[in-house]
């Protein structure tokens, strides 16, 4: 997990993928959306979104964004 840092470094909380699982079923995979309705950073959004759904389903945005740092 992690974009520019892995989330094993800092942890997500229970709370934050429940709030992320939630934005994710009614909305869908959007990290941008995850990062508004969160108030939270893209990697973060990005880290939670991977939690999530996994790296295979992100939107190409952000498989092209982890692709180029990994």
């Amino acid at each position: 997990m992690g974009i520019l840092e892995r989330a094993a470094l800092v942890p997500l909380t229970a709370n934050e993928l429940a709030q992320a699982r939630e934005i994710i079923a009614f909305d869908g995979v959007c990290v941008a959306h995850i990062q508004r309705q969160m108030a939270i950073g893209w990697n973060r959004a990005a880290d939670l979104a991977e939690a999530i759904v996994g790296r295979d389903a992100l939107p190409d945005v952000a498989k092209h964004r982890y692709a180029s740092r990994s």
